[in-house]
């Protein structure tokens, strides 16, 4: 089977006619639309020198692709393996103020340093003409996000005590404070990694939410391989504390990466993330078939974020799919069975199917498999005798076949088990209970086509068939 026949476009998630993407650097409504900035190379599908990429959207699912808005090109940012990174934007005045990291040689090492660009409508920056605004302080020192609160510009900036590279190093995050944009002061490390926790946080994020703050960063080397991770607490801005209360991943799945929220127009919180990997995640060699006048890389579905009991949840932003056989089925299974019932007729290139799974308390696992023609299978069994999400990925695709993984999850007492499944393109997102448990991964099965079982003994399952092609 050749690559072209593995690759299909997603109609619900945005991806480049052609070029890499990975981070996404911001999202904001301004003048009438939503604008989303990411990390690109609109030149080639393989990651190098770094662009910063535009789309516009209405509604932040269907998107129209922009041409690029920060191109490489000062002293400070002119280096193959650089350019400019990641990083966040602001509105502030009827401008939007893009932050970012530029990366150069100086004096034959790498350096990133921050820097900033404005714009009056979205779609053309000035760099600022006094960049760098931030100095490197460390190896690795990049990602911006930028958020106001408490009467001034909060910037939280990802790093290392040492490389991230080095499995000794402790991944940190920096906090600086501005008045103005303009001009930044050092307030600290906000947060340190323990031992395990990363030795390099990647794409730091921070938001308020139910009078708690929650941090959100993508750790390198973490000795768990969650991709991204959140801690919940309080935070004492003036003096730089984080007062930390709780943990968890915002996804089980392994292309979940470099996620960022965002306000869209009501006010709600949104998270929106690259699905991809990097070489340092064991179980990851490439990032999937693509040819060269393609694509490679694509953004996750939107997300809203809520709270409950400080765990996060963030079920799908939106069920405005293009609504087809939009019926409730049921079936009900025998307590001696522990048959797989498919819930697809056929198998489906693209789906949006979500409902319940009702279980006695006597069933200890459930588990749903994604499967292809070929039998290549991705297998997501909940534990609730032992509280644990198993991913089995050791029949899976060629191109994400991997192992098995554990992670521990509070589910002993769950009974009635919601969910909601997208299988869009090469892109699978299994949101579970309320979103409160999400796995993402991208997908490469034959012809493009799945279908997806549901195993488990003695069971109620009530599910809609919203969108299947």
């Amino acid at each position: 089977m050749s690559m072209k026949q593995n690759i299909f476009r997603p109609k619900y998630h945005f991806a480049l006619k052609r070029g890499w993407i990975n981070d996404p650097n911001g999202l904001v409504w301004f003048q009438g639309k939503y604008h989303m900035y990411f990390q690109c190379n609109p030149y080639s599908n393989n990651w190098d020198k770094m662009h910063w990429g535009h789309a516009v959207s209405p509604d932040l699912i269907h998107w129209e692709e922009c041409k690029p808005v920060l191109i490489p090109n000062e002293l400070y940012e002119d280096y193959d393996r650089g350019g400019c990174f990641s990083g966040s934007v602001v509105v502030n005045e009827d401008k939007i103020y893009a932050f970012y990291t530029a990366v150069s040689l100086v004096d034959g090492e790498v350096c990133q340093r921050q820097c900033m660009a404005y714009s009056f409508d979205g779609y053309n920056f000035i760099k600022y003409e006094k960049n760098p605004i931030i100095e490197s302080i460390g190896k690795d020192f990049r990602d911006p996000k930028v958020i106001f609160h408490d009467g001034a510009w909060q910037m939280v900036i990802g790093g290392s005590d040492k490389n991230a590279s080095d499995l000794e190093s402790h991944g940190r995050i920096y906090l600086f404070y501005s008045k103005n944009l303009f001009e930044w002061i050092y307030s600290g490390i906000l947060y340190e990694a323990k031992a395990g926790e990363g030795t390099m946080f990647e794409c730091p994020d921070i938001f308020e939410i139910d009078g708690k703050w929650v941090i959100t960063a993508s750790p390198m080397n973490r000795t768990d391989f969650l991709p991204t991770v959140y801690m919940v607490g309080n935070i004492n801005f003036k003096n730089c504390i984080f007062f930390h209360e709780y943990s968890g991943t915002l996804d089980f799945g392994p292309h979940y990466y470099a996620s960022q929220t965002y306000k869209d127009k009501y006010g709600q919180i949104i998270s929106m993330a690259w699905l991809g990997g990097w070489e340092w995640m064991p179980w990851i060699n490439d990032h999937g078939p693509s040819e060269e006048s393609g694509y490679r890389g694509i953004m996750s579905y939107p997300r809203l974020i809520d709270m409950e009991e400080n765990v996060l949840k963030m079920p799908p932003y939106s069920n405005d799919f293009e609504l087809k056989n939009d019926f409730e089925y049921s079936q009900k299974s025998k307590r001696s069975d522990k048959n797989t019932y498919n819930i697809l007729d056929n198998m489906c290139e693209r789906i949006y199917i979500s409902g319940t799974i009702s279980r006695d308390k006597n069933s200890t696992e459930l588990e749903l498999e994604f499967f292809d023609i070929e039998e290549q299978k991705i297998i997501i069994k909940l534990d609730f005798l032992f509280g644990n999400i198993i991913t089995d990925f050791t029949e899976a695709d060629e191109y994400i076949r991997s192992g098995i993984r554990i992670y521990k999850a509070d589910i002993q007492n769950e009974t009635d088990i919601d969910f909601s499944i997208i299988k869009d393109g090469n892109v699978l997102e299994v949101y579970l209970l309320g979103g409160k448990y999400n796995f993402t991964s991208m997908i490469y099965p034959h012809k493009g086509k799945i279908g997806i079982g549901i195993r488990l003994k003695d069971t109620f399952i009530r599910y809609r068939k919203i969108n299947i092609e």
